[in-house]
């Protein structure tokens, strides 16, 4: 089988069929009424998102509050006290759109702020091994939910960022190490799906206890933000056929 273009909902679905990786994976559905109550009432927390989306446009997070819901998009704030309104707003904004639903994962902070990271795995050829070539991380400006430095985000490298964040200390010891590993992980199970993809770009959030979670997968991840010594090493691998 072979995924067109950027397709999140069918990347989930192939990334997991990988009983390994199935447990990094963020639980997400299509969006639709049903699953919309199913999501919002399983977890009480939800992210909504464009299937095909970029940048981190339009990405809606809905959470119940104790005497409503609360929808955030950007800097913005809706407040409504049913349900059914979340609902008539969610689908005045989608229209005929395709939007996944996904859990909001409880990320780990640096002055308040959720932080995620971004893993850039590539290989020589068709028949090398996935590598990790690059990695920063992204944190999220004040007030915002999406770490996207198109959407204000800040880059930090990843020791600066363990140097500044709540994780513990015995849990950082291994963790750069498991997300490599992980990040492979995804691109060995997609690779196949994508024919002459030699390139991804992995989004992994991180939480306070350590435990990782795929966010979404990138077949072209821009190279802004990573160091010049990373962006080099990057297309040395772009170069090689």
């Amino acid at each position: 089988m072979k995924i067109n273009g950027r397709d999140k909902w069918r990347m989930y679905l192939a990334m997991k069929k990988n009983k390994k990786l199935s447990k990094y994976l963020v639980d997400t559905k299509r969006w639709s009424k049903e699953n919309f109550d199913l999501m919002l009432s399983k977890y009480k927390s939800i992210v909504v998102k464009p299937n095909k989306g970029l940048k981190a446009r339009d990405i809606y997070f809905i959470a119940e509050k104790e005497k409503g819901y609360e929808i955030q998009i950007y800097d913005r704030k809706y407040f409504f006290i049913k349900r059914e309104e979340v609902y008539s707003f969610m689908k005045s904004k989608i229209r005929q759109a395709t939007y996944i639903i996904q859990k909001r994962i409880s990320m780990a902070k640096i002055d308040g702020r959720p932080f995620d990271i971004r893993v850039i795995i590539q290989r020589k050829s068709l028949s090398s091994p996935w590598t990790a070539t690059a990695y920063k991380i992204r944190v999220a400006k004040e007030g915002r939910m999406v770490t996207n430095a198109s959407k204000g985000g800040t880059i930090l490298t990843y020791k600066v960022a363990m140097n500044m964040c709540n994780i513990p200390n015995h849990i950082k010891k291994n963790l750069l190490a498991h997300i490599k590993e992980v990040s492979i992980l995804a691109s060995k199970t997609l690779g196949p799906y994508y024919h002459n993809q030699r390139l991804f770009g992995i989004d992994i959030g991180i939480k306070e206890d350590g435990s990782l979670h795929i966010f979404e997968i990138n077949r072209r991840p821009l190279l802004k933000g990573f160091s010049k010594l990373q962006q080099k090493r990057i297309r040395r691998f772009i170069r090689r056929k």
